[in-house]
Formats: structure tokens, C-alpha cells, sequence
């Protein structure tokens, strides 16, 4: 399965997912779900990705980037309808395998959008009012996202915002997993991957942040006379 996460920093958008792919018998930590579209407009994905892949191949060639994100997520659900509609012409909207995705980007006004659209309703273009949105299996992300997220984060703390929600779903869903996945981009800054050696320091400091919320639950320790939140936080 997937999580897949996009948040609005005020400094620029965050795209950020695991890359495990489960089936019933076996998984897989190695898959992509993150895509840059051209420079300042990105996708996420949840769902059949093999039959992503084939979509997007099919309509990246004609969909036109220098209209704003608006137009571009309605040029997405009208390539999603005729597409899905010519692959399971036999099925329901409802009955045809799941692709949800995220897009995001910014408008001719340089206001960045998050659209959520998903082939169960023909791809109808839904806009965060959050600042957020996530796909997959979003229901501890949601929670924590609409906890913690403020609209003045920075892009670093939105991705270390992202990849917490991502491993503590991990820890309580095996479905997702796997090596994180981070991208980051605004309407003057490039689409970028951030490297292993950034995602292995957000990926420590969220362990960090896991051990002191633990440990805030428990008395102090008598023993050493250090209350063991306060421990959690020593280097």
C-alpha cells in the first residue's frame, strides 16, 4: 500500500511518500511515488502503480504547464476520465482499480494548490483548504497533520513533519514502509529529490522526537534522578 503526503510550506510545497508496494504474499521497499511533472509542478501517487505509470506516459505529452495549477488539474481529470473510461469502458467508476493522486503547484499568481484526484470519481479536482492532503492510508497522517501543521512551517519542518506521520503510520501499518521518498520545489526553486544523507537526518530526528513523546508518559526515574523525558533528549 502507500502513504503519500504533500504539505504548503511558506517557503515552498513538500512531497514526500514510503516506497512500499504489498501485495497478500510479498512486499516491495523499492517503488516510486513521487514524480516531478516539469519544474515547478509535481505529482504523488496511491493505488495501482504499474497502471500509473502507463497513464501518465500516455498524457505527459499533452498537458500544458504554463496555464496555472487550476487548468492543470482540470486538464488531469479530463485525461483521467477519457483514459479510464477507454481501459474499463466495462466497469463502474467505482469498481475500476484505485489510482489516487496528489498534485501540486502553483497558479499564475504564484499561490501554491494541492489537488487530490482519484479514479473512483472520474478524477473530480478536489482543492486543500488545509495546506496539506495525503492519499493511501492517511488516517494517523490526518490526525497528526491537522495536530501539528501550521501554515508558517518551513519547507525542512515540513518535511520532517512528513516523514514523522509517514513512520509512525509505518509503525502501526505494515503496508507502509520502505526507504522515504522527499522532493521539494517552489515557483522560483526547482523540483529537487533530497539526498539520502538529508532524508537519514530527518529519519534520526524523527526517532528522537518518537523517544521523548514516550518517555513524557512516565514518572521520573528514580534510579538515575533524571525524569527519562528529559534523558531522551541527551545526544
Amino acid at each position: 500500500m502507500t502513504l503519500t503526503i504533500c504539505i504548503k510550506a511558506k517557503d515552498g510545497i513538500i512531497l514526500a511518500s514510503d516506497s512500499r508496494a504489498s501485495s497478500y504474499f510479498t512486499s516491495n521497499d523499492t517503488v516510486i511515488k513521487i514524480f516531478k511533472l516539469d519544474e515547478h509542478n509535481a505529482i504523488g501517487i496511491a493505488g495501482d502503480g504499474e497502471l500509473a505509470m502507463h497513464f501518465f506516459d500516455i498524457i505527459s505529452g499533452d498537458l500544458n504547464f504554463g496555464t496555472g495549477i487550476s487548468k492543470l488539474a482540470e486538464q488531469l481529470r479530463e485525461a483521467g476520465k477519457k483514459n479510464f473510461n477507454e481501459f474499463f469502458s466495462h466497469q463502474e467508476p467505482k469498481d475500476r482499480p484505485d489510482l489516487s493522486i496528489l498534485l501540486a503547484g502553483y497558479t499564475k499568481d504564484n499561490i501554491p494548490e494541492i489537488y487530490r484526484l482519484t479514479s473512483k470519481d472520474n478524477f473530480v479536482p478536489r482543492k486543500s483548504t488545509t495546506g496539506f492532503d495525503c492519499i493511501g492510508i492517511p488516517v494517523i497522517a490526518e490526525y497528526l497533520l491537522n495536530r501539528l501543521y501550521e501554515h508558517d512551517i518551513t519547507t525542512l519542518n515540513a518535511a520532517e513533519l512528513a516523514a514523522f506521520c509517514i513512520k509512525e503510520t509505518s509503525s502501526q501499518d505494515k503496508r507502509v514502509g520502505g526507504p522515504l521518498q522527499i522532493a521539494t520545489f517552489s515557483n522560483t526553486k526547482e523540483y529537487a529529490l533530497l539526498s539520502q544523507e538529508d532524508i537519514a537526518m530527518i529519519d534520526k530526528k524523527c526517532d528522537q522526537i518518537r523517544i521523548v513523546q514516550k518517555g513524557s508518559f512516565y514518572p521520573e526515574d528514580l534510579t538515575s534522578g533524571a525524569e527519562r523525558s528529559k534523558d531522551a533528549t541527551k545526544q
